[in-house]
């Protein structure tokens, strides 16, 4: 026999979860912000953009000597890519998440070349964009950071996340809620 559930009944019981819900989205924040890290670290290893159908970065004009992969030559370019999540509260909104992944300029401080020198917006950035002067003119575009696919596969996996905790409704029939 079903069991009769009245809207006003799903809407009381969900109406408590507001803070369950505000903790799974933080931690929702938090994986996917760590995820991104991962795949964008990973360009590194695959020594190309990580995305699928991504190929592989250009190969130097000239070799260096002593030889290293591209873009590994300290790892201080891998090393920059950190995310922040930090939350913001509204009076009309309440609470808004914020999540960014970037390349810490701070980081280029102690680098062993280019001291100070932040070349991640060089190699990321596509021609003509005005980052490519003075002595960044002539790098080739080494794609590390942007949109992807492999990203978005794993942030597709963690939107279980959001709703841990909750009432499975699967278990509440269809024609009970009506």
């Amino acid at each position: 026999m079903a069991i009769k559930v009245t809207p006003g009944q799903v809407a009381a019981q969900w109406a408590l979860l507001k803070h369950v819900f505000n903790v799974n989205a933080w931690n929702f924040e938090v994986e996917a912000s760590k995820a991104a890290v991962e795949t964008f670290k990973g360009s590194f290893d695959r020594r190309g953009f990580n995305t699928r159908g991504g190929g592989k970065w250009p190969p130097r004009k000239k070799t260096p000597k002593p030889y290293h992969p591209i873009l590994k030559e300290t790892g201080t370019l891998k090393n920059s890519i950190t995310s922040k999540t930090a939350g913001r509260w509204s009076m009309a909104g309440g609470r808004h998440l914020t999540s960014h992944v970037y390349t810490d300029p701070k980081k280029f401080n102690t680098a062993a070349r280019h001291r100070g020198f932040c070349y991640a917006a060089v190699h990321n950035a596509p021609d003509g964009a005005g980052f490519r002067t003075g002595r960044a003119a002539n790098i080739a575009r080494r794609q590390f950071i942007g949109h992807s696919t492999v990203l978005d596969d794993k942030i597709l996996k963690l939107t279980n996340l959001l709703f841990r905790g909750f009432p499975i409704t699967r278990k509440i029939p269809h024609t009970a809620l009506t």
